[in-house]
C-alpha cells in the first residue's frame, strides 16, 4: 500500500491553494515568453530578433527534456534538489528579462540571444517536470480540478501581464520563475513521495501517447497559418488555455465521479476537424476564429494526455519524470517543426492557394483519424499504454504496490456493492487519510464526506479504518 503522510488541517488549508497557483505561473510564463507585445519590439529586426529568441528558447526545452529522461533514475523528484531548483528558476527569470531588455532590442548579437535563450527554457523546462511529479502524486479529482484551475489563472495572468505597459509587463514576466518555484517547493510538502527506482526493473515509453501529442502539436504549431500576422497565434494559445480550463473545471463539478477523462477527446478531436474542414473557407475574415478554435482543441487534446500520463505515474508507480520528459520533448519538437512550417508556407506565399489548403485539410483529416485508431486501441483510460515497469531478468510486468493495492480496494468495493465515490473514499480511508484530507482532496462539504463514510463503514460492516485497512490487505 501507497504511505500517506499524515497532515495537520491547519498545514493544508495554508498550502493547499498554492499547488494550481504555481503551475498557473508557470503556464503564464511559457505564454507570456511567446508574446511579442510583451517584449519592447519596435522594427522589423526587433521581430527578427524576437522569432530567434523563440526558436532556440524551444530548442532549449527540446534540449533539457532530452537530458532529464536520460538522467531521471539520478535525479529521482526534482523537488528534493532544492539549491539547484532555485539556481535554475533564477537563471530563468533573469534570462528573460536580459533577453527582452538588452539582446532582443536593436536586434544584437544573434549568438548571445541564442545561447542566452537556450539557457533561459532550462528553467521553464525543469519547472515543468517538477509539476509534473506533483501532480502525479494528486489524487485524480485533485489532478483534474488543480489542473483546470491552472489553466484559469494563467489566463487572467498572462492577459493582465499582457494589458499592462513597458518595461513592468516585461519584469512581471521575468518574475514567475522564481514565483513558481516557491510555490512548488511549498506545494511537494503535501504529497506522497515517488516510489523509488528499482534496478531490476525496466519502464518502456508510452509511444501510443506520444504519437498522439506529435500529431496534436505539430497542428498546433500549423495553425497559425490564416492569422492576418505572424505574432498572434500565441495570444490564441492564452485565450484556449483559459476557456479549456473552464470547460473542463465545469464539467468536472457537474459531472463529479460520473466525469472521464474521455470526454477531452471526445469534443477535441471533433473540433480540430471542425476547425481544419474551415480552414480552406476561412479566408482572413474567420481565420483568427479557426486559429482559435484549433488551439483550443489542442489545449484540450493536451490536457487529456496530461492526465492519462498522471493517472498512469500515480496507479502503476511509473516514475513521472522520464515519461514526462520524453512526452515534452516530442511535443515541443513536433510544435517547432509545425512553426517552421508555417513561416515557410508565408513565405512563398502558399496560405493563399486554396489547393495548397485544401491538401492541408486533407492531411490533417487524415492526422486526425490515426489519432481515434491510435486512442480506442486502448481498451479504457486506465490502462498502463504500455508504460507500466517489466522485469529485467523475466520480461515479465511487474506489478506496483499502488496498484495491488488499488486492485484490492475494487475488488472489496465490488463484493460489498460500494457506488463509484464511496470506492474513492475506501481507498482514501485505507491510506488513513482524515474526514478534512478526505474533504479536501475531492472537493466535498464535510456533511457528504461523513455519510459516505457511514455508508461505506456500513455496507463492509466495520467500525474503524484500522478494520478498513485489515479488509483491503485480506483481499487477494
Amino acid at each position: 500500500m501507497m504511505d500517506a503522510t499524515a497532515l495537520d488541517s491547519t498545514s493544508t488549508a495554508t498550502i493547499f491553494p498554492l499547488r494550481f497557483l504555481g503551475a498557473s505561473l508557470l503556464i503564464a510564463w511559457l505564454c507570456c515568453t511567446h508574446i511579442v507585445e510583451i517584449f519592447p519590439v519596435t522594427g522589423a529586426h526587433d521581430l527578427d530578433a524576437r522569432n530567434v529568441s523563440d526558436l532556440f528558447m524551444r530548442i532549449g526545452d527540446i534540449s533539457t527534456f532530452v537530458v532529464l529522461a536520460v538522467m531521471a533514475p539520478r535525479i529521482g523528484s526534482l523537488a528534493h534538489h532544492r539549491p539547484a531548483l532555485w539556481v535554475l528558476s533564477g537563471i530563468a527569470s533573469a534570462g528573460t528579462a536580459i533577453c527582452g531588455f538588452v539582446l532582443i532590442p536593436g536586434a544584437g548579437d544573434t549568438a548571445a540571444l541564442a545561447l542566452g535563450s537556450v539557457v533561459t527554457a532550462v528553467g521553464g523546462a525543469v519547472l515543468f517536470c517538477v509539476w509534473a511529479q506533483i501532480y502525479s502524486r494528486m489524487g485524480a479529482t485533485q489532478t483534474v480540478v488543480y489542473g483546470a484551475a491552472s489553466c484559469i489563472a494563467a489566463m487572467l495572468v498572462s492577459l493582465g501581464i499582457v494589458s499592462m505597459r513597458q518595461p513592468v509587463a516585461l519584469a512581471l514576466t521575468s518574475a514567475l520563475p522564481l514565483l513558481c518555484a516557491a510555490c512548488a517547493l511549498a506545494s511537494q510538502k503535501l504529497v506522497a513521495p515517488e516510489a523509488p527506482w528499482k534496478s531490476d526493473v525496466r519502464f518502456p515509453v508510452p509511444w501510443k501517447l506520444i504519437a498522439l501529442m506529435i500529431i496534436a502539436a505539430f497542428m498546433s504549431g500549423l495553425c497559425g497559418l490564416l492569422l492576418s500576422s505572424q505574432t498572434g497565434g500565441a495570444i490564441h494559445r492564452v485565450l484556449a488555455t483559459g476557456l479549456a480550463g473552464m470547460a473542463l473545471l465545469g464539467m468536472a463539478f457537474i459531472l463529479r465521479e460520473r466525469f472521464d477523462a474521455r470526454l477531452l477527446a471526445q469534443v477535441s478531436l471533433p473540433l480540430a476537424l471542425v476547425a481544419l474542414v474551415s480552414m480552406p473557407f476561412a479566408g482572413s475574415e474567420f481565420g483568427e476564429l479557426v486559429s482559435i478554435a484549433a488551439k483550443l482543441a489542442y489545449v484540450w487534446f493536451t490536457l487529456f494526455v496530461l492526465l492519462l500520463l498522471a493517472n498512469i505515474a500515480r496507479r502503476f508507480d511509473v516514475p513521472a519524470l522520464r515519461m514526462f520528459a520524453i512526452v515534452r520533448a516530442c511535443s515541443e519538437a513536433a510544435i517547432l517543426a509545425g512553426v517552421i512550417a508555417k513561416r515557410s508556407i508565408w513565405e512563398f506565399g502558399l496560405h493563399y492557394d486554396q489547393a495548397f489548403l485544401f491538401a492541408c485539410m486533407a492531411a490533417g483529416a487524415v492526422a486526425i483519424v490515426a489519432c481515434l485508431v491510435i486512442w480506442v486501441s486502448e481498451k479504457t483510460v486506465n490502462d498502463d499504454w504500455g508504460a507500466s515497469g517489466i522485469s529485467v531478468t523475466t520480461g515479465a510486468r511487474v506489478e506496483g504496490d499502488r496498484e495491488r493495492y488499488l486492485a484490492r480496494c475494487a475488488a472489496v468495493a465490488e463484493r460489498f456493492g460500494l457506488t463509484a465515490r464511496e470506492a474513492e473514499i475506501l481507498q482514501l480511508i485505507g491510506e488513513g487519510r482524515s474526514r478534512t484530507e478526505i474533504r479536501q482532496m475531492l472537493f466535498l462539504s464535510e456533511n457528504t464526506v461523513k455519510t459516505h463514510v457511514r455508508h461505506v463503514y456500513q455496507k463492509l460492516g466495520i467500525h474503524s479504518k484500522s478494520e478498513a485497512l485489515q479488509l483491503i490487505e485480506a483481499e487477494s
